[in-house]
């Protein structure tokens, strides 16, 4: 890797009230001190929930380090940009996220989130 960025596996399960959900993004933007960071990852979620993270040019993992991360049903066609799924995950966990992760120098396979949605 030439941007000077160390990457770990980063992989866990994702639950919505107790029950794995299939097709989340979860997203991870690095907050280091400095602009750069490192690349983001992402990941989608399969049947069961779990996942493991990519950055957006394929190299497995996240950047070791404080990463902010956002969960989401969103999609979009990669065309028209219409939307494909709509958004069911809260904005606390995706627009306006409060999830974090640090990525350990050793990489994790326990980055688990488990969400909540307030049923009214």
């Amino acid at each position: 890797r030439s941007d000077g960025f160390a990457y770990q596996p980063v992989s866990g399960v994702v639950t919505v009230n107790g029950a794995p959900v299939t097709g989340l993004t979860v997203s991870f933007a690095p907050q280091g001190a400095s602009l750069d960071s490192g690349r983001p990852s992402t990941a989608t979620t399969d049947a069961e929930g779990r996942y493991e993270a990519k950055t957006i040019d394929g190299v497995a993992g996240a950047a070791v380090g404080d990463h902010l991360v956002s969960i989401s049903s969103l999609t979009l066609d990669p065309e028209t940009q219409q939307v494909v799924t709509a958004e069911t995950i809260p904005p606390k966990y995706n627009r306006q996220t409060t999830l974090k992760l640090t990525v350990p120098a050793e990489g994790t396979d326990a980055a688990n989130f488990e969400l909540t949605t307030k049923k009214r």
